[in-house]
């Protein structure tokens, strides 16, 4: 979904209060289209929901952090395997049946939901040879430590693409949210016009400029990042 209008969120709520200020100017005019002050006070309450929504900026946010957990915790595995790798090696010799059967060939640039499965291979692996691992101290607490650190991984995988899905959950009910607020914008501006059309210049051109889709140089600079609600 996308938004009907070429401006920001921020604009949009900027506008939407000078809507408010027609409204109330020109109560005696547009109350008998039925823009009275039940529908202003309906559209107020959209606007206040409206700025109350986190922006794209804040879920964005969630979603770095989210995806800097997850990599961490893929880092973490790869750190305790590759340690495990180089230990089994000495253990069972480079070249043995034993070590090729572990697999440790597959970690390089294995991404992170794949890198859980090999991890899991490999744990299942070395426990039936842990006798012949002994040598160099791998334990079965050693490869419980792994597979915690698996655990950690696959959790933060799925938090991740929770809050991805979320995400653009939120944005498409921001954006909806938005264009309401628009139509209103666009059909009460609509309305103004066909009032003041050859009646008052100035009042007509406030429906006018108020009622584009496009910036127009009496929209206010608004920072996205930092005021978008």
């Amino acid at each position: 979904m996308t938004t009907s209008f070429n401006f920001s969120m921020g604009t949009l709520t900027q506008r939407a209060d000078r809507i408010d200020n027609l409204l109330e100017r020109d109560a005696e005019q547009v109350s008998p289209l039925g823009y009275d002050e039940t529908f202003r006070t309906n559209l107020k309450t959209k606007v206040t929901a409206f700025r109350q929504m986190p922006s794209d900026n804040y879920w964005l946010g969630q979603q770095t952090l989210k995806t800097d957990a997850k990599n961490k915790a893929y880092a973490q595995v790869k750190e305790l395997l590759s340690t495990l790798r180089f230990r089994c090696k000495y253990a069972l010799g480079e070249q043995s049946v034993e070590y090729k059967a572990i697999r440790f060939n597959k970690l390089k640039d294995v991404k992170a939901a794949d890198l859980i499965n090999l991890a899991n291979h490999i744990c299942t692996t070395c426990r039936e040879m842990l006798d012949k691992l002994a040598s160099r101290n791998i334990t079965e607490e050693t490869l419980t430590e792994i597979e915690a650190a698996v655990t950690v991984l696959d959790d933060a995988i799925d938090e991740q693409q929770t809050l991805i899905s979320t995400r653009e959950a939120k944005t498409v009910e921001r954006e909806r949210a938005a264009n309401e607020i628009y139509r209103s914008i666009t059909e009460i501006c609509e309305a103004g016009k066909d009032i003041w059309e050859g009646a008052n210049e100035a009042y007509y051109n406030d429906y006018v400029i108020y009622g584009s889709k496009d910036t127009i140089e009496e929209d206010e600079p608004v920072e996205d990042a930092a005021t978008e609600q």
